[in-house]
């Protein structure tokens, strides 16, 4: 039987991501539990984003060393201020207030909680999500286009990436005005 391979790099990580942000949005109305897998998705686009900017052309400046000497990724706080910098980048990086603070969110008080799940239960006020995912997309999207001088994607996905972004926004548009 012939081998196969999955091949994923940084972007295509972070397109996939993304995609997986547009497809559990579709669903979030029928299924509110979904809104777990949008926050995990989208966040985990934003970093892939944001580490490939921070990267530049040199993969090695986005990896820690520790005291044991194990390699790990930079933190996203360390990856988005080195976008905010715009060492790596076309220009730094300008996030709004209310993106930072849905950031903060997302991150903090959401994903961390969702990826390191304690034993209990949680229910969860949904209805603030759209703005706080839209603001999360609106800066994925500043990142892929405008700020990623050492972009790999070909036209196709980069036509691809456009499409999602686009569904992205007009999806969470119609959820915010439904839950307003």
């Amino acid at each position: 039987m012939p081998e196969r391979w999955a091949r994923f790099d940084t972007e295509s990580n972070a397109i996939d991501s993304l995609e997986k942000t547009a497809s559990f949005l579709r669903t979030v109305k029928d299924n509110h539990e979904d809104w777990k897998w949008v926050v995990v998705s989208s966040f985990s686009s934003l970093y892939g984003f944001a580490i490939q900017v921070a990267k530049g052309s040199d993969d090695r400046c986005v990896i820690e060393v520790s005291k044991k000497g194990r390699e790990k990724l930079i933190t996203f706080g360390k990856a988005l201020k080195i976008c905010k910098q715009s060492i790596g980048a076309r220009s730094a990086l300008d996030t709004s207030k209310s993106e930072d603070n849905s950031i903060e969110i997302i991150q903090n008080e959401f994903r961390n909680n969702f990826e390191h799940f304690n034993p209990g239960s949680w229910s969860i006020e949904v209805s603030g999500f759209p703005d706080h995912i839209l603001n999360i997309v609106n800066v994925i999207e500043r990142l892929a286009l405008e700020h990623n001088f050492y972009s790999h994607i070909n036209e196709s996905q980069k036509s691809n990436l456009k499409y999602v972004l686009a569904e992205c926004k007009f999806i969470t548009s119609q959820l915010s005005e439904m839950y307003a």
